[in-house]
């Protein structure tokens, strides 16, 4: 019901549901096993990674699930946006350089507060399972700046008709989250159409109360933003030139995680029917036979057919494809890994040094680095967004309107969590600065815990100036 409304709100045509489709079958198949056999009867995509068993068979097949897709992509977030890049801003004019920096700080106070890289890992991964997600901002006069990421099935968005690489148009839909469980006619919907008219962003709000009748019920207002640009960025996952919807990365995992499951779940049923052995009788009566008994310490009362001997013996199991299964399931979880160029930990160790395992990490690190020219440009406009909606609102009682049009470039140096000689690091810097090739502040910036590298370098050059100073007393003493 919620999906046919928020189809309906967002003018879906037959392409976007059918990509949409997909989008949901692999968000359900990140999940694992199905979560609700009753609701997948109507909708298959809720199937997950679960399959429909053989029924005409005399015994109930295993169906075991391993689900190691989730960790995987889950890993790769963790990998991107675990340790959070560092932000710099450059000043163009070194003399703006104290207030570019005396912003940064403040942007970083308005991110933190939102708790923004902790939603942007969590945007990240849902990017790679659905292709895209919407960053937007919340800028009203005299209130703080709120940051949200919206997912794949929260919004659409109309592409610039001179230049595809821009958005002319987003509408986003929502619930009102205190309505989520009452019935159709007391439902409360939202939809957010933002667009641009004659260079300033306008938003069409029109608030449902109640989807039995929704156009009776609907109620929209026309509101000038006074902002330059749209408040929000749809970042796409990957894909080719061109590509206007973006990728999944889970969707090659997928028949490789299907065959995962169904070989480990056959290779159950290998163990449970073939490692136990069998108690075989031969030339005995029907009657006897029927009637024996297989137990620990049991004797067996068998009458021999005319003619015969009867006897019995035990056929212990030769099973003998445990090593081929091992290996193909290993391949399996090898490729798996190799198409996320993800290292295995059964590699690592092997590894003695630091340099060694930063070299497993080289393909990684290069597949990250490929996601940051989606994600660099979209946390840059974030911060010109948020730069903006201060000066024109007058979001904080700190800011700072000699801030609003100053001059700089955003850098973000990406952190990896991939081991580092630390004290090759420094003393290789500490070369630097002794060769006058990198600077004192820049040397701890990088090394040090302190905000003020500029503040940290004036103590200390006081202190050597205090210790020249009385060294040079000493000498004038003596």
């Amino acid at each position: 019901m919620i999906n046919d409304i928020k189809t309906m709100l967002l003018g879906l045509n037959d392409i976007d549901l059918v990509e949409r489709l997909r989008n949901s079958k692999a968000y359900y198949f990140y999940k694992g096993a199905c979560q609700s056999e009753l609701d997948a009867v109507t909708d298959p995509t809720m199937l997950g990674q679960t399959w429909n068993l053989d029924q005409d068979l005399d015994y109930k097949p295993t169906m075991e699930i391993r689900n190691k897709v989730k960790p995987l992509l889950k890993k790769q977030a963790r990998f991107m946006f675990g340790l959070p890049p560092t932000m710099c801003f450059k000043a163009l004019d070194e003399v703006n350089a104290p207030r570019v920096e005396d912003l940064r700080k403040f942007i970083d106070k308005i991110l933190n507060s939102n708790g923004f890289w902790s939603n942007t890992q969590k945007a990240f991964l849902s990017s790679t399972i659905t292709k895209r997600v919407l960053l937007r901002i919340e800028a009203n006069p005299l209130k703080p700046i709120k940051i949200f990421y919206h997912d794949s099935t929260d919004f659409a968005y109309t592409l610039d008709v001179n230049d595809y690489r821009e958005i002319s148009k987003v509408t986003l839909v929502y619930q009102n989250s205190s309505t989520l469980n009452l019935e159709a006619k007391l439902q409360i919907w939202y939809k957010y159409e933002y667009y641009m008219e004659n260079g300033e962003c306008m938003l069409k709000l029109t608030t449902y109360n109640g989807v039995e009748d929704i156009e009776r019920t609907a109620t929209s207002e026309i509101i000038e933003t006074k902002l330059s640009t749209l408040p929000g960025k749809v970042i796409l996952n990957g894909g080719m030139l061109g590509d206007t919807i973006g990728e999944s990365d889970l969707e090659d995992l997928i028949p490789m995680q299907d065959q995962y499951n169904r070989k480990i779940s056959d290779f159950a049923d290998a163990l449970r029917f073939q490692m136990f052995g069998e108690t075989v009788i031969t030339d005995a009566t029907t009657n006897s036979v029927n009637d024996s008994t297989i137990a620990p310490n049991s004797v067996m009362a068998l009458v021999s057919l005319p003619g015969k001997s009867a006897s019995a013996h035990r056929m212990e199991s030769t099973f003998s494809g445990a090593s081929a299964a091992d290996s193909y399931l290993d391949r399996l979880d090898k490729d798996m890994h190799d198409e996320l160029s993800m290292p295995r930990a059964l590699d690592l160790s092997a590894v003695a040094s630091a340099k060694s395992i930063k070299f497993m990490y080289a393909d990684l690190v290069a597949r990250c680095e490929e996601k940051w020219h989606d994600w660099d440009p979209a946390l840059k406009d974030l911060i010109s967004m948020i730069i903006e909606s201060c000066s024109k609102f007058n979001c904080y009682k700190e800011w700072n309107h000699d801030w609003d049009n100053l001059d700089f470039n955003i850098v973000f140096k990406h952190n990896y969590p991939v081991p580092e000689d630390e004290n090759d690091k420094k003393t290789m810097a500490l070369a630097e600065v002794a060769g006058n090739t990198k600077s004192h502040e820049d040397y701890i910036r990088d090394f040090t815990d302190t905000e003020d590298a500029k503040g940290e370098w004036d103590k200390i050059l006081q202190e050597i100036g205090a210790i020249v100073n009385a060294q040079s007393d000493q000498f004038l003493q003596k």
